[in-house]
């Protein structure tokens, strides 16, 4: 492959185009990121220059990865985890050491990734809503608009089917995609666009290698065009596998090259007393032997994911394109394992909302840098579009990574539902969380859960990211925050919960 991909640079130098055939696996010229043909009738639009589309003023390339449920990795310890990726996204990019999310469950935190707004304004707060989406308000429609040739591949959404947006039934706003239903690592679904049909695969392909391959098919037919590029690429890994009935049994399934890879060693940190919170994490932990033995297949899926970045990376250099690419690598989630006597997500502790965040273009993130702002995926979306030159046409909630400022406070929210889409992504725990909102700024977490009527259960508070001591419980009372403090929070976390726009769009109720 790296020979037919220094020939294709060769001739790109040559010629000034790509005519080289690329890294497709068997059959899939059935699948649309295979040929990406410019007049491909299930699109209704072409990837010519005399499609009606201005031509961008930016040539700047933009490439946004996201895997699911990874857990944060400080940036001192990233190479141990993904050596290749931080080769070049953390030692000649910049590394986000206290990046999170806004709500830490799939699908509202990938319309935060993709529209830049709180879900109390996008309209999705839970797993089920993402047909309450705006395709407009997307980072991807509007590059598609502005002239980018768009593309998104792996797992799309929760709570809506793949085959609608696959189908050309539904528009997700990029130009071209390869999105499928993400519950299996191996014989899971394409889109067939010969028969208009979901086709379960069954050449062994393992689905972290599969996202990687039409990444690079994508890019490979691209690069060097007149037009620049925005790719998506959501990884499945090191999400746990679906397919297996039994919660214990769901382990995240690496693949052959790195089933048996020695990972870091395990650092067990369960919470020992949690009285001091909600019923629901005061259940009896699973033993370590369970975590550790999850964490394992986590860390190799990780490992699955980095080594398609490293082959990302060598194609975008072999065809000149590395220097002139924007790569953000973000997880949608945290994950618990054991910490805060819980596992997986959905609740407003730091295991769940912190997040390993990387950016790669040298003139715009400077080179080797950790940068310890507090910054968040509702980040992501404003930064392209400062990168490209562009203004967002709807109101955003987040900022550019571009800009010097500092936040000194951070807003987060997740709505409770009993769905099914919701528990089978969670083990069935999320779906026993209230409804909450927290306020953080510096080392202060403030929080409040909600009944379904709306009426407050409780609050909590926290000094530091461990989120062991919930200094409102009975039992901290000596080490209560003062009135004072304590007003402060709830009034941030109040407008919080009706923020929209920011300062720098002039809005009147901005959000921090």
């Amino acid at each position: 492959m790296k020979s037919k991909l220094l020939l294709c640079a060769l001739l790109m130098t040559l010629l000034g185009t790509v005519a080289c055939s690329q890294e497709h696996p068997e059959g899939a010229d059935r699948f649309r990121a295979a040929t990406l043909d410019p007049t491909d009738a299930t699109t209704g639009t072409t990837t010519g220059t005399d499609d009606g589309r201005p031509l961008p003023a930016s040539d700047r390339n933009v490439v946004v990865v996201v895997v699911d449920d990874a857990s944060d990795i400080s940036c001192e310890e990233l190479p141990r985890f993904l050596p290749r990726t931080s080769a070049l996204l953390r030692d000649r990019g910049r590394c986000y050491e206290n990046a999170t999310v806004t709500s830490p469950a799939c699908c509202p935190s990938r319309a935060v990734l993709q529209t830049a707004q709180m879900g109390h304004n996008s309209g999705v707060t839970r797993q089920i809503d993402a047909d309450r989406l705006r395709v407009e308000d997307t980072l991807q429609h509007q590059l598609t608009e502005a002239g980018w040739d768009t593309y998104g591949t792996g797992k799309y959404f929760n709570g809506i089917s793949s085959w609608l947006f696959e189908s050309g039934e539904r528009s997700s706003g990029f130009l071209t995609s390869d999105f499928w239903e993400g519950s299996k690592y191996y014989g899971y679904p394409l889109w067939n666009d010969e028969t208009q049909q979901p086709e379960v695969q069954t050449d062994g392909v393992h689905t972290t290698t599969r996202t990687g391959q039409f990444l690079r098919s994508f890019i490979a037919d691209h690069a060097g065009g007149e037009r620049p590029f925005y790719a998506y690429a959501a990884f499945k890994a090191p999400h746990t596998d679906n397919s297996m009935e039994k919660l214990v049994q769901r382990d995240p399934i690496p693949t052959e090259a790195n089933r048996d890879r020695p990972v870091p060693p395990f650092r067990w940190r369960p919470e020992t007393d949690t009285s001091d919170k909600l019923p629901i994490y005061q259940q009896q932990l699973r033993p370590r032997s369970f975590y550790e033995r999850r964490y394992e297949a986590r860390t190799r899926s990780m490992y699955d994911v980095d080594d398609e970045m490293g082959k990302t990376f060598d194609l975008l250099r072999d065809l000149g394109e590395l220097e002139d690419t924007a790569i953000l690598f973000v997880s949608d989630n945290g994950y618990h394992l054991g910490e805060n006597g819980w596992e997986t997500k959905g609740d407003p502790y730091g295991a769940a909302m912190d997040v390993p965040m990387l950016a790669w273009l040298p003139s715009a993130f400077g080179e080797g840098v950790v940068d310890t702002r507090p910054v968040g995926l509702i980040d992501v979306a404003p930064t392209v579009y400062d990168l490209l030159g562009l203004t967002p046409d709807h109101l955003v909630d987040g900022h550019s990574l571009l800009d010097d400022e500092r936040r000194t406070g951070t807003f987060y929210e997740l709505e409770n539902e009993h769905s099914e889409d919701l528990l089978k992504e969670a083990g069935r725990n999320p779906g026993r969380v209230p409804t909450w909102a927290m306020y953080r700024s510096g080392r202060n977490s403030y929080v409040e859960y909600y009944r379904h009527d709306g009426s407050l259960i409780r609050s909590e508070f926290y000094r530091g990211r461990d989120y062991d001591e919930n200094l409102l419980w009975p039992g901290n009372r000596a080490r209560r925050p003062d009135d004072e403090t304590l007003a402060w929070f709830r009034a941030r976390l109040l407008e919080g919960r009706t923020c929209a726009g920011t300062v720098e769009q002039g809005s009147a109720n901005p959000c921090p």
